[in-house]
């Protein structure tokens, strides 16, 4: 028995081991902004890809919008030297990534102790599964837990119907979270949005309280379950679904003006956006619950990061196009308030208003414009 116990234990080790050794690691690479204020800037930093292996994390869009991407530390000097020569300043937001990903707190949630749920620590996909679960258990006749399908590599799409008791249900929202793998705050902030609903009927808040209580809810904190996982266990910068070696960036997958600009159908590519249109079993089945519920959706959210911004259809032209200015005025109050709360800046339009680049298979854009979602 003893040495039986210590083959498990020299097996756990080397599991243990083997993990840690199969997750990239990102000492040393840098976190760098860039301005492009010349043509021959702009033009430098949509090549920089061909040169190197880069990451962005904001794309090369307009002139004098911040371009802000990751470097390998081996071609740090060799790219210095090539922007030094183009006249380029270059401002050091994070001088090691590797270190601010290992402030990023990982915690384990105990079943039934809904109290270990919090929003200060990140969760995995099974603790926020399992946290949704304990949620349905306490909220029996307020909520509806079902899997909206499966992934590639066999995890459940969960998503999580809310409906307060004694609430009006003037109509329906949906909200996303989780489309790219490696924006872990976004399901983080959506199953604080969930926590919030369900807490809002005893909430002294009257606004909250009578938000919570118009709708009909329905929410996906993580629709891209594979990458998630896998930006815990290998590759904490993935962005993309787990279709074999390359995945498919979900975001550009759906059928509006699918793979017309922005994409690319060049697999190795960060927005590579697939053979077709809802090729993808994540995509589908969102599209499935938008078009169950379509008749009667109000609002469709989708949380992204990193940056602060309200972006509003359509992503892929850079015209103001049907009630756009109305809700631009819904954002802009919105970002009074949050500044006016934290000193929080946010940009208010379309994509190219804000991050400077179009782009096509948006989730939010075929909502809006399959079923005229307002």
């Amino acid at each position: 028995m003893i040495v039986n116990m210590r083959k498990s234990i020299t097996l756990l080790i080397f599991y243990i081991t083997l993990n840690y050794c199969l997750c990239i690691k990102y000492h040393n690479y840098t976190l760098y902004r860039g301005i492009p204020v010349t043509d021959h800037h702009l033009y430098f930093f949509h090549n920089l890809s061909i040169m190197f292996d880069v990451k962005f994390w904001r794309p090369p869009g307009l002139m004098y919008r911040p371009i802000e991407f990751t470097i390998k530390p081996e071609d740090k000097g060799l790219f210095l030297k090539m922007a030094d020569e183009n006249g380029i300043y270059l401002t050091t937001i994070i001088p090691d990534v590797q270190r601010a990903f290992d402030m990023q707190t990982v915690k384990t949630y105990i079943r039934r102790k809904m109290e270990t749920f919090d929003w200060r620590n990140y969760f995995r996909l099974d603790d926020i599964y399992s946290w949704m679960r304990d949620l349905n258990r306490a909220y029996p006749r307020e909520t509806q837990l079902a899997s909206l399908g499966q992934t590639h590599e066999n995890r459940d799409i969960m998503a999580i119907r809310i409906v307060l008791k004694g609430s009006s249900l003037r109509s329906t929202v949906i909200v996303e979270g989780g489309i790219h793998a490696r924006e872990w705050i976004s399901p983080a902030f959506v199953t604080y949005f969930i926590h919030e609903i369900l807490r809002a009927r005893h909430s002294t808040d009257s606004e909250m309280k009578k938000i919570a209580m118009t709708y009909e809810w329905f929410f996906v904190p993580v629709l891209n379950p594979d990458g998630y996982e896998y930006t815990h266990v290998t590759d904490r910068m993935w962005r993309k679904n787990r279709r074999g070696q390359f995945g498919v960036d979900l975001n550009r997958n759906f059928a509006h003006n699918f793979g017309t600009v922005g994409a690319t159908f060049h697999k190795n590519s960060e927005v590579y956006c697939g053979q077709s249109a809802f090729s993808e079993p994540e995509t589908l089945a969102m599209a499935k619950l938008v078009q169950v519920n379509s008749k009667n959706l109000e609002y469709y959210l989708s949380f992204h990061s990193y940056g602060q911004y309200m972006i509003i259809p359509y992503a892929d032209t850079k015209k103001h196009i049907e009630n756009f200015h109305e809700v631009k005025k819904m954002g802009l109050q919105a970002a009074d308030r949050i500044f006016g709360k934290y000193q929080t800046y946010y940009t208010v339009g379309t994509s190219y208003d804000t991050v400077g680049y179009m782009t096509s298979g948006v989730s939010g854009c075929w909502v809006k414009r399959m079923f005229r979602v307002p």
